[in-house]
């Protein structure tokens, strides 16, 4: 049999039927729907972003402008007394989005990517907004292309492989199939390439029609890197779960025993193996529950409020140096507020760290217990490609606390002196910047475990190649 009379005939057996093309149907029209989905959810964060930072400049042009005018007018101007106060300075900041952001939603969704820097917020209510905000999200998850990826190929790939050699065995026609010259290895690794190979075509042309054509901010030339990385993930994931397909099919068992395993192993690798990995690092590494670090941060901001009066008289007997203006201008109650507000954030980082720890620790126990689910390992590496980790989210956070804390250190002596802020002053400041990954880290974080899966599906093709080799035709 030539290659040709082999596709002809895989055509007519199996790719070519009517619930085959339907299925093929399905699959696109759920891919589709997945890249709507992702691109909507970017488009929606990107709006959001472009809405906050048109806030923030029109806050801070009034700002700006005030400024201005006591500068060039100086006691003639007709503006506040508070005006110049660092306590009024707004920052914004955001969470860039990254070039792929619309194939993986993630958690962003549910994780701050978006706020506004200020010194009369303190840190427990910067992102205290996300702490519930869409539960449902959060408990179901968003359906995107990584998830079409990792939970829907496997399951097609064995739908349409699970019978490779059995329904020809099981309706006696693998003696004739056989004689025509056909070795029973060409014939196994074929069928399994021509199958998979066909479902990859459609998943790979939608994700090239997502690349080029997703209302994306991201220039193809940025795009293009992360996503011939993230084609890679791909092709190692749907090569262990072919090798996974052709390791049970080569026992020569009957199509109900190779439907059955496959699907037993598809739902521990993709469900039970990532949720108990999750549950057990919940255990080990317990997270103070959001409710408990929400009432004691609050209970420690009224308390500190309460005593006002007496941070702000503590806090200037203990810098004598510092010279206060008892008749300036700017009301002295923004000098007790952002006295206040610091002594809030110093009482409640002890909790802010206590979670970042407990997420630090789960993330470095997901790098070991990964390798026991292709999915865990290929959904992380997708989440990092799109920019949409919890760990990115993070970072984000950590940076934007970070810059306030400075921002803070800079102006709080003009602050409880009294001082205003000048304009030159606020322009050498500048703005919030994230300081972002590099897509070698990525890489380097996620090589092993892709040589992992690798090296399984090598140990595979090994495995089934002598079990083909000792093939017989039996009843």
């Amino acid at each position: 049999m030539t290659v040709r009379d082999w596709i002809k005939t895989e055509w007519q057996l199996t790719i070519g039927r009517k619930p085959t093309l339907l299925l093929f149907a399905l699959f696109t029209g759920l891919l589709l729907y997945a890249a709507f989905n992702g691109g909507a959810q970017l488009e929606n964060r990107v709006h959001a972003i472009d809405r906050h930072q048109s806030e923030v400049e029109q806050t801070m042009s009034a700002w700006l402008a005030n400024v201005q005018r006591r500068e060039t007018q100086g006691s003639a101007a007709d503006v506040s007394a508070r005006t110049g106060s660092a306590m009024d300075v707004r920052f914004s900041s955001h969470l860039p989005q990254a070039p792929l952001a619309d194939f993986a939603i993630g958690q962003s969704d549910i994780l701050p990517y978006l706020g506004t820097i200020a010194l009369s917020d303190p840190d427990i209510r910067m992102f205290s907004r996300y702490e519930f905000d869409d539960p449902v999200s959060l408990m179901l998850g968003s359906f995107d292309l990584s998830t079409a990826i990792v939970v829907l190929l496997p399951l097609l790939l064995i739908v349409l492989c699970f019978d490779l050699i059995s329904a020809d065995r099981d309706a006696n026609r693998l003696g004739l199939t056989l004689s025509q010259g056909v070795s029973i290895t060409s014939l196994f690794w074929f069928r399994l390439l021509l199958r998979s190979g066909s479902i990859l075509i459609v998943l790979f042309a939608i994700m090239l029609m997502v690349l080029l054509t997703n209302n994306s901010a991201a220039g193809i030339s940025s795009r293009l890197p992360p996503f011939l990385f993230w084609s890679a993930a791909t092709l190692v994931y749907t090569a262990f779960w072919v090798s996974l397909i052709a390791l049970v099919t080569s026992f020569n068992r009957r199509s109900e025993f190779n439907i059955m395993a496959l699907l037993s192993l598809w739902l521990a690798f993709v469900f039970i193996v990532p949720s108990g990995a999750s549950a057990i690092l919940e255990t080990v590494y317990p997270t103070p529950t959001r409710l408990a670090y929400l009432a004691e941060a609050r209970e420690t901001e009224n308390e500190t409020r309460l005593q006002e009066s007496e941070i702000a008289n503590r806090f200037i007997l203990d810098h004598p140096e510092m010279l206060v203006n008892d008749e300036a201008e700017i009301p002295a109650f923004l000098r007790s507020s952002f006295l206040v507000t610091n002594t809030v954030d110093q009482a409640t980082r002890p909790i802010l760290d206590e979670f970042e720890a407990a997420a630090q620790r789960r993330e470095a126990s997901v790098g070991v217990i990964r390798y026991l689910s292709p999915a865990i390992i290929v959904h992380g590496l997708f989440n990092d490609l799109a920019g949409t980790s919890a760990a990115r989210h993070q970072r984000y956070v950590q940076q934007v606390r970070a810059f306030k804390a400075d921002y803070s250190e800079r102006v709080g002596p003009g602050i409880v002196a009294g001082q205003p802020l000048s304009m030159a002053e606020f322009e050498s400041i500048g703005g919030f910047s994230f300081q972002d990954q590099a897509l070698t880290g990525y890489l380097n974080k996620h090589l092993l475990p892709l040589l992992f899966l690798l090296a399984l599906v090598g140990a595979a093709v090994v495995v089934v190649n002598r079990r083909l080799a000792s093939f017989r035709i039996v009843g």
